[in-house]
């Protein structure tokens, strides 16, 4: 009988907290975004949060009948600064869940966190790591990845560049962690398959003039697999389309080097060029051509990027968990499992996760073109359901030094690889 009364006098205090007039209005869901916002990489945080808050004021900043807070912050994308962050959103700022982050090694640190903080971490920025969901040091409860994988996006681009007659590549990539990860997961695929590495350029992250790399490219090469992200990607392309008397290579981006902001100033210089990504324009569906019409009209004249739809498309995943959950962001259990058990069509196709809470997605690959006179994307392959594991199975992965075999590919055979992964 106490436990009643003391229930009906609980539920009074709310009436009258409430002005009188039933419960008390529930308080705002607060959302940490963290995203590289300076730096190099900056024009990819920033279109990605921009892409997620274009979504939340596409239903009125309300979600489940509760307000939507959003936090951000700027990792200026240094590990330090982003558990730095995260700690501030997640003790000081008492957020319900953390989202976004873009580069490998910031997403390693702040995923390392959140297991000690106990606090959920729904990876929607642009991060790749490909041991953030197997590695005990990073693999956790509290987070799900709904971005890509490393080997779900550079294994297709690998297979595709194989398939379309490319032998002999030369790799370019920053010399940083994401840079380095993903040319050792592009090299290990093309190999595998038969290609060869001829040459590896590694030029570090905010370099300003690539003219001495440029001079070096190797003759005999046949194409280009790139991965250089914000700036470097946009002056390296740059650079590479002035280049007079000397071939001109193929180029197959599997970097984000034509994206958005970068697209919007190389313009003509960009065509030809192939892409690999989560996300494209040339989505035929009726959901992606509604989301490319409301980002025009909210930014007249700028170019959208996959970072935007990477953002938006998280803004739809937290939206159905947030719903399947009745609101309750306070309960992480089920505002978890809500999360682990996403099966949604969103502007990027459909997104669901596997056992390791880590995205199973589409992979696109387009070619920048010339279509009724705008520069865009144009569809040339699907890959369906490219998870971690599509092409070759977890034991193989774990095998190779991800991040760390810089300077090691030129020359190396398919049978030599074979020794190093077989073990």
């Amino acid at each position: 009988m106490r436990l009643n009364v003391r229930h009906s006098i609980a539920g009074l205090a709310l009436t009258l907290a409430a002005g009188g007039c039933g419960a008390a209005p529930a308080p705002p869901i607060k959302v940490g975004y963290i995203q590289t916002l300076t730096g190099p990489t900056a024009n990819v945080g920033k279109d990605n949060l921009d892409g997620f808050n274009l979504y939340l004021e596409s239903v009125g900043g309300v979600i489940a009948g509760r307000k939507i807070e959003v936090l951000s912050a700027d990792d200026a994308g240094k590990p330090d600064v982003g558990v730095t962050k995260a700690k501030q959103l997640a003790e000081s700022d008492r957020v319900n869940i953390l989202m976004g982050v873009n580069l490998t090694p910031v997403c390693y640190a702040v995923a390392a966190y959140v297991r000690e903080a106990q606090i959920p971490f729904a990876e929607t920025g642009n991060c790749a790591a490909e041991r953030l969901t197997t590695d005990p040091k990073f693999r956790s409860p509290y987070l799900t990845r709904f971005t890509f994988t490393g080997t779900g996006n550079w294994d297709p681009a690998a297979d595709w560049s194989y398939k379309h007659g490319y032998r002999k590549a030369i790799l370019a990539a920053s010399d940083f962690g994401p840079g380095l990860e993903a040319t050792d997961i592009f090299a290990s695929a093309f190999i595998q398959r038969g290609g060869s590495i001829v040459q590896e350029i590694h030029p570090p992250a905010g370099t300003t003039d690539f003219g001495a790399y440029l001079a070096q490219l190797n003759a005999d090469a046949d194409f280009i697999g790139l991965m250089m992200s914000g700036i470097d990607g946009l002056r390296f392309l740059d650079q590479i389309a002035d280049l007079g008397g000397q071939k001109k290579l193929p180029i197959v981006d599997f970097g984000g080097g034509t994206k958005g902001p970068n697209l919007a100033q190389l313009k003509q210089k960009a065509l030809g060029i192939v892409g690999v990504d989560q996300w494209t324009s040339g989505i035929d569906s009726s959901m992606n051509k509604a989301f490319i019409k409301a980002f025009q009209q909210k930014y007249p004249g700028r170019f959208i990027s996959g970072d935007v739809g990477l953002g938006y498309a998280g803004g739809q995943i937290l939206a159905a968990a947030l719903q399947k959950v009745n609101g309750a962001a306070e309960d992480k259990q089920k505002l978890l499992e809500a999360l682990y058990a996403t099966n949604l069509e969103t502007v990027r196709g459909p997104v669901k996760l596997d056992a390791d809470h880590d995205i199973v997605p589409t992979t696109y690959v387009f070619q920048i073109a010339e279509q009724d006179g705008a520069i865009d994307h144009k569809l040339l392959d699907t890959y369906p359901s490219a998870s971690r594991t599509w092409d070759r199975p977890q034991q193989e992965i774990d095998r190779l030094d991800l991040g760390g075999m810089k300077g090691k590919w030129v020359g190396m055979t398919k049978d030599q690889l074979e020794k190093l992964i077989k073990g």
